[in-house]
């Protein structure tokens, strides 16, 4: 592949063509790994297996999964792709077939009659991977998840038993409720401009779901649960299929309009909720609670989309800010303040206490000026009770992927629990991180060096108990 035209092609934004295996005995450790954890964690990502048509922004290309499993004390590395039907159709063909999101390609009749996926989007299965319910998903906001086996070999698409039907798309951004174990998800539909919050109980059975009604379909990516509510944000930001299907620019911005915040009663019956503020976008929510009767949400700002067809224009770079935005259900007052004035982005916290009252927030960071594409070379800890932000840097030129959080089984204590995150460094190569959430400025309790390279990524979870 001729890579060079793409800025999110490059580095180790770069994709990785091989499948690999690594035992305890073939990964080098550097400090001590802690002998009470037992799981896995796994991270997914765009990993582009042909010449891309285009590629502005690393929404586009094939889920791969990187994990390492974790067994009192004993480590080991895989890598899988994740085998969509997109993909093995263009492995059949030895090509690309399936453009990008922003530039979408006429699947050939030829493809199609010969049984190929016949969709022109492609379902990537590229950003995220979570274990619930007993089951592993490979998720995309864009279409059905992909079931996995905890080998990380592919299944197939996973619909819930019939829950979603054809056209859902279920999101890549669920959230756990802590207490009763649910899973709080949303499906959206290219045909329907509504939105649809679902909720599957601590087994992956369907139980509940609450519409959403707009007149406009809005690229809604992340969502956040409280103790009473779900908080989503509808931000002015478009997605025309019919202007990328013509190679038209068909992501839309329209300011004048504002952004508009949703809280949706959990109970699924009571009045939602609508707020209105300033135009902004978000990727991705930190955390929320409800305090005093006021929903507070802490989540990543940023100041308009963040995306669009054409290279160069550097948008994808514009500042990215951890916020603290306080709603008022009695008067519609929104309170939207800066926490912190650090680069960050993908944030999250201790899932132990998702939708409640927390201190600490952790989120991928930035102390350096990038060049033609953005990243980042630190972990964040952002401190909501001492209003501290604290980083540790892994190296100028590092590479340092979304943070999870590991909670210690020996311990309902934030700072008891580790940061796990992959990072590669020129020179140092690439490791999976574990930072002690308490004592960041001990560095590293241990890092898990891997053999050749992890590419960047989206979002990655632990899944306790998961063993190969």
């Amino acid at each position: 592949m001729d890579l060079s035209a793409f800025p999110y092609l490059q580095g180790n934004y770069a994709p990785v063509e091989e499948e690999r295996d690594f035992g305890d005995d073939e990964l080098v450790i550097e400090g001590e790994v802690p002998r009470q954890l037992v799981g896995a964690y796994m991270r997914d990502g765009a990993n582009t297996a042909y010449q891309p048509n285009h590629y502005v922004y690393p929404l586009d290309g094939d889920g791969m999964i990187h994990a390492v499993y974790f067994n009192q004390g004993k480590v080991r590395y895989r890598n899988r792709w994740v085998q969509t039907s997109h993909l093995l159709t263009e492995r059949k063909y030895g090509r690309t077939i399936y453009g990008s999101v922003g530039k979408l390609l006429e699947v050939p009749q030829e493809v199609i009659d010969a049984g190929g996926e016949p969709s022109p989007i492609r379902n990537t299965a590229n950003t995220n991977v979570l274990y619930h319910g007993g089951k592993l998903l490979a998720m995309w906001e864009g279409g059905f998840p992909h079931l996995l086996n905890n080998d990380l070999s592919t299944v197939g698409l996973y619909d819930y038993d019939g829950a979603l039907q054809p056209g859902d798309a279920l999101t890549a951004h669920p959230k756990i409720c802590p207490d009763s174990g649910d899973l709080i998800s949303c499906t959206q539909r290219w045909d329907s401009p509504d939105y649809f919050l679902q909720v599957f109980d601590k087994n992956g059975k369907h139980k509940q779901t609450t519409r959403v009604e707009f007149q406009r379909k809005g690229i809604i990516h992340d969502l956040q649960i409280t103790e009473n509510y779900v908080v989503i944000f509808y931000a002015p930001a478009f997605h025309s299929v019919e202007k990328a299907m013509k190679g038209e620019d068909p992501f839309e911005w329209q300011p004048e309009l504002g952004t508009k915040i949703i809280a949706i009663p959990r109970d699924g019956v009571s009045e939602q909720l609508v707020f209105e503020t300033d135009p902004f976008f978000s990727w991705h929510y930190c955390n929320g609670f409800e305090e005093g009767g006021k929903i507070v949400i802490d989540y990543i700002w940023i100041s308009s989309i963040p995306f669009t067809q054409a290279q160069g224009t550097g948008v994808e770079k514009q500042p990215r800010r951890m916020y603290r935005m306080t709603l008022d259900p009695k008067t519609k007052q929104v309170t939207n303040e800066q926490f912190s004035d650090v680069f960050c982005e993908f944030s999250r916290v201790d899932e132990r206490l998702m939708g409640k009252q927390y201190r600490y927030g952790f989120a991928a960071s930035s102390n350096r000026d990038w060049g033609d594409a953005h990243g980042y070379n630190c972990t964040g800890r952002y401190d909501f009770e001492t209003g501290e932000t604290k980083l540790w840097e892994f190296g100028e030129e590092a590479n340092a992927g979304e943070p999870a959080y590991v909670p210690n089984p020996d311990s309902d204590r934030e700072e008891d629990g580790w940061v796990t995150n992959f990072v590669y460094n020129p020179g140092e190569g690439a490791f999976l991180s574990l930072l002690r959430a308490g004592d960041f400025d001990a560095g590293p309790v241990c890092k898990i060096r891997i053999p050749g390279r992890v590419p960047n990524g989206f979002h990655g979870n632990w899944c306790q108990d998961l063993v190969l």
